[in-house]
C-alpha cells in the first residue's frame, strides 16, 4: 500500500508505539529485502487514553474520527493532538477537545481583529517565528511549538480586544 500511494522511498512513517515490533520492524525488514530504502524516519505515538484506559475498540472506548468531526473541524481537532508530544499519552476528553477548538478559533480569528486594530492593515502572513522552527527542528515538539501557554495568549487576546474595542468607539 505504501509503495502504490508513496512510492518506493518517502520521509515520515508513523504508528502507534505497540506496532514498532514486530510490524514496523517487518516492513522495513521486506522493503530494504526487496531493495526499497521505504521511509527514512519513523515516528512512534504513545497511545490515547480515554478516562484514563487505553482506547481501543476492544474495550468499547474508540472514537471514530467521522463522528468526532460532527463535533469540530479537522484542523481544530488536529491542534488539540498535538497539543502533547507525540510519544507522550493523549487523555481524550470531548471538553479539552472543546476548549482547543475554542483556542485554535482565537488564534484563527486574530489577524481580522490585528487588521481592525490596525485600521484596516493585515499583518504578513507566512512568516514563522524562530521559537516555532525550533521547537519543530526538535523532534517535532509540537507543544511548544503551538505556544500554548494560555496566559501569554490571553493577554494578548485581551490587549487585541481592548484595542478593537477602542476604535469601534471611535
Amino acid at each position: 500500500m505504501a509503495w502504490k500511494y508513496l512510492g518506493p522511498a518517502f520521509d515520515i512513517h508513523g504508528g502507534g508505539v505497540d506496532l514498532r515490533f514486530p510490524h514496523h520492524e517487518n516492513e522495513q525488514a521486506q522493503s530494504r529485502a526487496a531493495g526499497h530504502p521505504f521511509a527514512s524516519y519513523w515516528l512512534h505515538n504513545a497511545r490515547i487514553t480515554t478516562a484514563g484506559e487505553k482506547m481501543s475498540k476492544s474495550l468499547g472506548n474508540s472514537l471514530l474520527v467521522p463522528e468526532v468531526l460532527k463535533r469540530v473541524r479537522g484542523i481544530e481537532l488536529r491542534f488539540y493532538m498535538v497539543s502533547a508530544h507525540y510519544r507522550s499519552h493523549v487523555e481524550f476528553s470531548f471538553e479539552a477537545l472543546d476548549e482547543a477548538a475554542v483556542g485554535f478559533r482565537r488564534i484563527e480569528s486574530f489577524p481580522d481583529r490585528a487588521a481592525v486594530a490596525l485600521g484596516g492593515e493585515v499583518p504578513a502572513a507566512g512568516m514563522l517565528c524562530a521559537e516555532f522552527i525550533e521547537a519543530m527542528d526538535d523532534d517535532l515538539g509540537t507543544p511548544r511549538g503551538r505556544c500554548r501557554d494560555p496566559r501569554r495568549g490571553s493577554r494578548r487576546q485581551q490587549a487585541a480586544d481592548r484595542r478593537t474595542e477602542r476604535r469601534a468607539a471611535w
